[in-house]
C-alpha cells in the first residue's frame, strides 16, 4: 500500500478503485451524502444515483499504475454505459471491487438491503433503499467512506 493511494480492495479491484489518491479521493462526507441520496431514490430515478456516484469518482485524478495501461476511465465509462442502458444491477456490481464480499435482498415491506465488505475488511450496509442497485451503491459508497477514514487515521 503506497503512502498516497487508497487501497480498498485486493489485486482484482476495478482499476479506477485503487487509483484514487488519498488526498484527492472523495471526502467521506460526500460519499455518505450520495449514499443517502441513492437510498431515497425511487426505482425510476436510479440513473441519477449513478450520475452522482460516478461524478465523485470522475472528479478524482486517475493515475496509471506503473507498467500498466491506463484503462481506468474505460472502467468508469463501462459502468456509465450499463447505467445508461438501464442495467442498474449490473452497473452496481461493476462498481464493486472483485475482492469485495456482498449480500443483498428484498424485505417484506418492499425495501432493499445490501452489505458490502471490502477486501481491506471494512464494511458497511444499506437498510432502506427503494431498489436493489441503489442499495448496493449506497453500501459500497459507505464502505469506501469508512475505509478512507480508517486509512487517514493510520497516517
Amino acid at each position: 500500500m503506497g503512502d498516497n493511494i487508497v487501497v480498498v480492495a485486493g489485486r482484482q479491484a476495478p482499476r479506477w478503485w485503487d487509483s484514487l489518491k488519498l488526498r484527492s479521493a472523495p471526502q467521506p462526507s460526500d460519499l455518505q451524502a450520495v449514499a443517502d441520496f441513492c437510498e431515497a431514490l425511487e426505482p425510476d430515478r436510479q440513473r441519477a444515483g449513478f450520475e452522482r456516484a460516478l461524478r465523485l469518482f470522475g472528479a478524482a485524478p486517475l493515475l496509471p499504475a506503473p507498467h500498466e495501461e491506463d484503462t481506468r476511465r474505460d472502467d468508469l465509462l463501462w459502468i456509465n454505459l450499463l447505467a445508461d442502458s438501464g442495467a442498474y444491477e449490473s452497473a452496481a456490481v461493476a462498481l464493486l471491487p472483485d475482492a469485495a464480499v456482498y449480500t443483498c435482498g428484498r424485505l417484506n415491506d418492499g425495501t432493499f438491503i445490501a452489505q458490502v465488505v471490502l477486501g481491506s475488511g471494512t464494511g458497511a450496509h444499506s437498510r432502506s433503499a427503494r431498489s436493489l442497485a441503489m442499495a448496493l451503491v449506497a453500501a459500497v459508497l459507505r464502505a469506501m467512506a469508512r475505509d478512507i477514514v480508517e486509512l487517514r487515521a493510520l497516517q
